[in-house]
């Protein structure tokens, strides 16, 4: 006989809830890395590449996500070597509703950068966001890095956002002047180079010539005197012959 009172029910239904319960719970933990997983981790991108010196670019400095949004922030960027290239202005985009005057370091080597999102332009989950646009000027030819010194950056509420940084290079080319100068001056050695080895050459055969000269005299200093010792045996035997004619 089956017992179909209300505490065999619940106990079945208990029984049958304990299973779902578990597959509920199964399907929760597999949910939750992906969703941390589709979330990358904010970095700070300065999107760099090759001048010439003497001529400027613009360089975006760019958080790549902002899973919180964006309150605001402070970065101070550098150049390692600003005898390479150095900064020469920034800019912030129109929808960062609170700025600073961006202030840069007298040899260029660093600049500061300041701002707020005070209308929430910028919302949780946005990507690729511009936070500014440094100017970036090159000085020399050579190779330099443009690295984040320090930041500072919020997220919508007040949460501290810890974006990763990394160094970026710059290449600076000659200016088509310095290269023209300095092929003037390969051109100008090669030119006194061959002077000397052509003076040098000359003043070899010179020597040679007053070497053959000092020969050729020597050669001939003796012939004169010879004569003259014959000229004189001549006239002591014609005095001799003279003196013993009666």
């Amino acid at each position: 006989m089956t017992d179909d009172s209300p505490l065999s029910i619940r106990g079945c239904v208990r029984t049958a809830g304990t299973p779902l319960a578990l597959v509920a719970l199964v399907l929760l933990a597999g949910t939750v890395p992906a969703l941390a997983a589709g979330q990358s981790t904010p970095a700070i991108s300065i999107e760099t590449g090759s001048v010439a010196a003497g001529e400027t670019m613009a360089v975006p400095v760019v958080l790549t996500s902002a899973p919180d949004g964006l309150a605001g922030y402070q970065l101070e960027l550098s150049v390692d070597d600003p005898a390479v290239a150095r900064f020469e202005n920034a800019s912030y985009p129109d929808r960062l509703g609170l700025t600073t005057d961006p202030v840069i370091s007298s040899d260029g080597g660093t600049v500061t950068l300041e701002a707020a999102d005070l209308d929430g332009q910028i919302e949780p989950g946005a990507s690729d966001v511009t936070l500014a646009t440094v100017q970036l000027t090159g000085v020399a030819g050579g190779e330099t890095q443009v690295t984040v010194a320090s930041s500072q950056v919020d997220a919508d509420g007040g949460g501290v956002v810890e974006p990763a940084t990394e160094p970026t290079a710059v290449a600076v080319s000659p200016s088509a002047s310095t290269e023209t100068a300095t092929a003037m001056t390969d051109a100008s050695s090669s030119a006194s180079e061959s002077t000397a080895e052509s003076a040098g050459t000359a003043n070899a055969a010179g020597t040679t010539a007053d070497s053959g000269d000092r020969s050729t005299t020597s050669a001939n200093g003796p012939l004169p005197i010879a004569l003259a010792i014959a000229a004189l045996a001549a006239v002591a035997a014609l005095a001799a012959r003279t003196s013993r004619q009666p």
